[in-house]
Order: C-alpha cells, then sequence, then structure tokens
C-alpha cells in the first residue's frame, strides 16, 4: 500500500512540474522580459531618443460601386539614422512595406496624440481619415528581401533626433533596449541581451527568404517589426524583423538583424542609389 502511494505521490509531483514547465515558467518568462528594467540605460534615455523612432501605418483604399473606403493597420515601427534638411530616412522591416505599390504608409512621429487621444481631446467629431490625413506618407527609397530591410523617406518640420549606426555587432550577453509598438502601443522600451554567439537562420510565417540574424530577449511582439535595437551608447545595434512565439503566444525571443548586415545592405542602398543617378544624367 505504502509502494501504491509513492507511485501515486511521484506521478502528482512529475505532473505537477509538468504543469508548471508548460504553463508557469514561460508566463513568468514572458512577464520578466516585458518588465525588465536596466538602471544604466534609463540614466541615458531621453525624450530625444524617442524622437527618432516613428510609427509606420499602412493605408489601404478600396472601391466599391463608386465609394471609396479606407483601413489602417495599428502600425509598425522605424528609426531615423539620416536627414537631409527637413528629409529623414528611416530604417524598417521590408515587409512592413513590401505593398508600396498598392498601399500608402503614414508616418506619425513621437509626442503626437493617438487618434483616441485626439478624438477625445477635439470638441468636433474627428474621423480616422481626417486623423491620418495630417502626416506625411513615406516614400520607399530601397529595399531587400534578403535582409528583410528597407530604408523609407519622409518629410517633417518637426526637427527629429538621427541615431548613429554601431559600427560592430554586439557581443553574447550585451545588454540592450528595445524602442518599438507592440501590439498598439506606441514608443514602448523593453530590456534585454543579446542571446546569440553566432549569426541564427530566422524564417518567418510569410513565404519569405531566411534572413541571418541575432537572438535577444527584450520583449517585442506584433508592431515590434523594423523597430530599433540600441546599445548603452545609444548606436544601433539592430532592426527587429520578427521573434518566436510559443503554442500559447507567449513570448520566446526577439530577431533582429545586427549592424554589420545593416551596414551591408546601405552599402547596397548607395549602390543603387548612384547606379540610378548615372541612368537619369545619361538620359538628359
Amino acid at each position: 500500500m505504502n509502494h501504491k502511494k509513492k507511485k501515486i505521490t511521484i506521478f502528482v509531483v512529475t505532473l505537477i512540474l509538468i504543469c508548471v514547465c508548460i504553463f508557469a515558467y514561460p508566463s513568468l518568462y514572458e512577464y520578466q522580459c516585458k518588465n525588465r528594467y536596466f538602471e544604466d540605460f534609463e540614466n541615458k534615455f531621453k525624450n530625444e531618443i524617442l524622437e527618432s523612432n516613428i510609427v509606420i501605418v499602412k493605408q489601404e483604399k478600396r472601391v466599391a460601386e463608386n465609394i471609396t473606403s479606407f483601413s489602417w493597420d495599428v502600425g509598425a515601427s522605424g528609426v531615423v539614422f539620416d536627414s537631409e534638411d527637413n528629409t529623414y530616412y528611416a530604417l524598417t522591416a521590408y515587409h512592413v512595406v513590401k505593398d508600396f505599390e498598392n498601399a500608402d504608409y503614414i508616418i506619425i512621429p513621437y509626442g503626437v496624440p493617438t487618434y483616441s487621444e485626439y478624438s477625445k481631446n477635439s470638441k468636433t467629431h474627428i474621423s480616422n481619415q481626417m486623423y491620418y490625413e495630417q502626416f506625411e506618407k513615406a516614400q520607399l527609397v530601397f529595399a531587400d528581401e534578403a535582409y528583410d530591410l528597407a530604408v523609407i523617406s519622409f518629410k517633417s518640420e518637426k526637427k527629429l533626433k538621427v541615431l548613429p549606426i554601431c559600427e560592430e555587432n554586439p557581443k553574447y550577453n550585451e545588454a540592450i533596449m528595445v524602442i518599438s509598438n507592440p501590439e498598439g502601443e506606441r514608443f514602448v522600451h523593453s530590456y534585454g541581451n543579446i542571446c546569440s554567439k553566432d549569426y541564427y537562420i530566422f524564417e518567418s510565417n510569410d513565404k519569405l527568404l531566411p534572413v541571418s540574424t541575432f537572438k535577444h530577449n527584450a520583449y517585442e511582439s506584433y508592431g515590434s517589426s523594423g523597430s530599433v535595437v540600441l546599445n548603452k551608447k545609444m548606436e544601433i545595434v539592430g532592426i527587429n524583423i520578427g521573434g518566436g512565439r510559443d503554442f500559447m503566444n507567449r513570448f520566446k525571443y526577439g530577431a533582429m538583424v545586427p549592424c554589420e548586415l545593416i551596414s551591408e545592405f546601405l552599402e547596397k542602398c548607395n549602390q543603387n542609389n548612384t547606379k540610378q543617378q548615372t541612368e537619369v544624367q545619361a538620359i538628359k
């Protein structure tokens, strides 16, 4: 009888441990990734860093029976890395803007009220269309699916912060900060560490090409695509393009294109622009 009770006890304990591993630990891990705090980053973090970040909202136009309607997604992320006069250049993920021929991409800078905040404070009704019409639309400068990266440009009378790109990839376990727009939230910053000792081949569910990335554990979610990954010097060390989630849709890891590949991509961008300028001059 004692032997039977011992077996039952072992079975119950094993079952509890399995449940903890499957249900409790991943939830605790996701909570930790969402709420992790690095004080040394916070001391360097200022609003001007946030001013380098943008929300990229896809606007689609539909015409049916002579009626025109518009729809907008919740938005993705991007970061300004260069400027010329009042024109700014931002990095984002290719898959964020891959439908450029069929849709417009609206740029919302930091510090602007959301539609709900705008409507709440307005004395008159503001439609979605009226809200989004106040913002600039992006132009596609260059994109490459092999990197899952794109450069877009947009104009802004407001002076935005331009962030530098780090020359060397971050090291394993190096501390990082991500600024993104997860699940419709705006300019959220999360903290974590680099989890890769070498490149990790990331394959998305969007039938895109596999991309060389680094893993990290700073929280990201839907809407974080194209968001910036920063080191302690507030330099760009990566651009988020996706991540891993478990069967209950809980966060496992983020995947970013590291800065050395970003620089490689931007070199191709510059070569493409030079080629286009040469062709234009030849036509003239």
